[in-house]
């Protein structure tokens, strides 16, 4: 039997810190890092603060969503 496909709504919030946007991805009130700008580069920053670094923002972005659906308890 095949489990009942769930739609998600993930919100990017930009903020400005040190006069760098940040892009912060949430789903309800969980936050699934933030994506913050490095040179030609991006930082994928988790909710436990480790920083993987990638060569583009939709990178980024991936990396986190993934982390969040291997390591998400329900």
């Amino acid at each position: 039997m095949s489990k009942k496909e769930k739609n998600i709504e993930v919100v990017e919030e930009e903020k400005k810190l040190n006069g760098q946007t940040i892009l912060e991805l949430k789903i309800a009130d969980n936050s699934l890092g933030q994506v913050i700008p490095d040179g030609q580069r991006f930082q994928a920053v988790f909710p436990n603060q480790s920083v993987f670094r990638t060569g583009s923002q939709k990178e980024a972005i991936n990396l986190l969503l993934r982390n969040y659906h291997l390591h998400r308890l329900d």
